[in-house]
């Protein structure tokens, strides 16, 4: 045996070995974070189906373009009750995200509802949101403020919405997310809180610029109403960003 082999190893020696083992981590992990999260959500699909009496359907289907620091969306929003014959809601319209910094993002934006199960009635509802959102690896955590006016809806009141979101990169290329949040929603006129809703799910990329959200959602009212169960689908097409060279 020669003096070489009874050196101890140096620190520099351990990194190529450490490098080399870290996809079988990255892989491991993988194995172990997309099970959890499908059996999460498998969870509440048990919890909606067990309360079938107080059970939505909510789909949307959102078109969005981006410059370097705005981003448009036009959201097509649709909401089912099974027990019932027509949609809950019905709308569609505009917001416009513009990134103050990475930090804020102000939004601004119109949405115009239809209410088919009370004699189609019209809401619109200009809306303006100030989020703060904070990059930590993988993990995203959001807190959007947003005050909206429904006008047509009774005396047309004003409400604010509080809502912390919190998502998860999961993969090495994070085509896989899982998602929670709470959002709050108080009546500006009796100064109280009207509504809440907990939701959770995942979403995944389909294709280039195509991913697909897939949620649980529990909408609580303020008073004796029963809480009423969400499954929902978010379909996100984004179009081909612009540059202002471009134009």
């Amino acid at each position: 045996m020669s003096h070489d082999d009874l050196k101890a190893p140096r620190w520099t020696d351990l990194v190529p070995a450490l490098t080399a083992r870290m996809p079988v981590c990255r892989s491991l992990l993988i194995r172990f974070e997309l099970p959890c999260a499908v059996a999460t959500f498998c969870g509440f699909l048990f919890t909606a189906a067990a309360c079938g009496q107080d059970f939505q359907w909510w789909s949307e289907f959102d078109l969005e373009g981006s410059t370097r620091t705005v981003d448009v969306v036009a959201p097509f929003l649709a909401r089912v009750d099974p027990s019932s014959p027509s949609f809950q809601l019905v709308a569609t319209g505009v917001t416009t995200d513009v990134r103050l910094s990475r930090l804020f993002t102000l939004t601004g934006g119109y949405l115009f509802a239809d209410l088919p199960q009370r004699a189609h009635l019209h809401v619109h509802i200009p809306l303006a949101a100030v989020s703060t959102t904070i990059r930590v690896r993988r993990l995203v955590m959001a807190d959007r403020n947003r005050v909206e006016q429904l006008v047509g809806l009774g005396a047309s009141p004003v409400r604010f919405r509080n809502r912390v979101v919190v998502d998860l990169a999961l993969g090495e290329q994070g085509s896989w997310h899982m998602f929670g949040g709470d959002e709050v929603f108080f009546d500006v006129a009796t100064s109280r809180w009207s509504q809440n809703r907990f939701q959770v799910g995942g979403r995944t990329r389909l294709s280039p610029g195509v991913s697909l959200d897939f949620f649980y959602l529990r909408r609580t009212l303020s008073g004796v109403a029963p809480d009423t169960h969400v499954l929902g689908t978010t379909v996100r097409v984004m179009l081909r960003p612009f540059h202002e060279e471009e134009r």
